[in-house]
């Protein structure tokens, strides 16, 4: 299992086009590894939300957000299927750059885009009102994108000194007005992960 605290900020590359005008095949160990050396990228960006589909229970890809233009203009996210990047030696490297990003990748998944959640940093409140702090992390299948758990808590002070609470996926009811929603039993979790 991965957390997506794990990707947050790490490197994202794109196999530079050799003279061919085809990308440099990408290399790997026998643990799938990525092994292009730098030369042989381009730098994407840097990791820093995770897209999970409408139903919250399913990573489905990450938004990649890209250096500015000359350090003043601000270019827009771009959004990397889970399906289409490999763990390199450096970060992360696409594979799948022609239907792995953006609408492409979006189509080719058939997902909602306007539907699909960012659940970290969202409220958490059970299906009876009872709010549960905020989602600091998600721990999900990296091969499948299925969603294990959901970490929450109120802070990174509290989290540090008493934990979170771990809410199985399976207490997942969805999302409202701003909030995720939990079965109401969600509430007589015991903290984990503390001092």
């Amino acid at each position: 299992m991965l957390k997506i605290s794990q990707l947050m900020r790490v490197d994202v590359y794109v196999p530079k086009k050799g003279r061919s005008g085809k990308s440099h095949a990408a290399g790997g160990r026998s643990d799938g590894v990525q092994t292009l050396p730098k030369r042989d990228l381009n730098t994407l960006g840097k990791v820093h939300l995770a897209v999970f589909s409408p139903e919250g229970d399913r990573l489905v890809g990450l938004l990649v957000r890209r250096p500015d233009i000359a350090g003043m203009v601000r270019r827009e996210d771009v959004f990397l299927a889970l399906d289409s990047f490999a763990v390199g030696t450096i970060g992360l490297v696409v594979t799948r750059p022609k239907d792995g990003v953006d609408d492409a990748a979006r189509n080719r998944l058939g997902i909602d885009w306007d539907r699909c959640i960012i659940w970290e940093g969202m409220d958490a409140r059970t299906t009876d009102g009872k709010d549960l702090g905020w989602v600091s992390d998600v721990e999900f299948s990296p091969k499948t994108g299925r969603v294990q758990s959901f970490f929450v808590g109120d802070g990174s002070v509290a989290k540090s000194l008493v934990g979170n609470v771990v809410i199985p996926v399976d207490m997942l009811r969805g999302y409202r007005d701003g909030y995720m929603l939990v079965d109401r039993a969600a509430a007589a979790l015991a903290l984990d992960g503390g001092l």
